[in-house]
């Protein structure tokens, strides 16, 4: 018997909070949010035979994707400021980075709709970038924004995939 809401369908939300729900920040044209449990396993061998397994999960690998560009977004990921200069509509917004930029913990929440009107929120609690924020500017082509790092327990838990019979909004922390 099928359950509700058992045929997810594309990302409706994509939003980035910082660690302490302090700030949010939504990713405009989410694409992609994708993540892989990362498990820590062991055989026990003996008398020419398995004889136990372990496997416990130790960590989520995660990417997202966005199209366009939201500098606010990387400066949460990355720990940086944004700066805003002028007015309209001569402003400047500026994003710097250095070497030995440390990157903060931060939060992803995911919103995926479902075919009877429910949806699923799939929520990261403590993500960190380990590789390099990517994007390619090419002609004809918008630009799309891609991360990708690991998700630790923050103490209660990594992750969850919270099923909502009737669709909500994504947490604002």
């Amino acid at each position: 018997m099928a359950g509700y809401g058992d045929k997810p369908f594309g990302l409706r939300d994509l939003k980035l909070t910082k660690i302490d729900g302090s700030v949010q920040v939504d990713l405009p044209y989410g694409m992609t949010l994708s993540f892989k449990e990362r498990v820590t396993s062991g055989e026990l061998r003996g008398d020419d035979a398995t004889v136990s397994i372990v496997a416990i999960t130790d960590a989520a690998e995660w990417s997202i994707e966005a199209g366009g560009i939201s500098l606010e977004a990387y400066a949460l990921m990355t720990g940086r400021s944004v700066v805003t200069a002028g007015t309209t509509p001569n402003r400047t917004t500026t994003l710097s980075a250095n070497a030995g930029d440390n990157f903060p913990y931060f939060k992803i929440y995911g919103k995926i709709i479902n075919d009877d009107g429910s949806d699923i929120h799939v929520l990261i609690y403590k993500a960190k970038l380990t590789d390099g924020l990517e994007g390619e500017w090419k002609d004809g082509e918008f630009f799309i924004q891609s991360a990708s790092g690991i998700a630790i327990d923050d103490g209660s838990k990594m992750f969850e995939m919270v099923h909502n019979e009737t669709a909500t909004t994504v947490p604002a922390s």
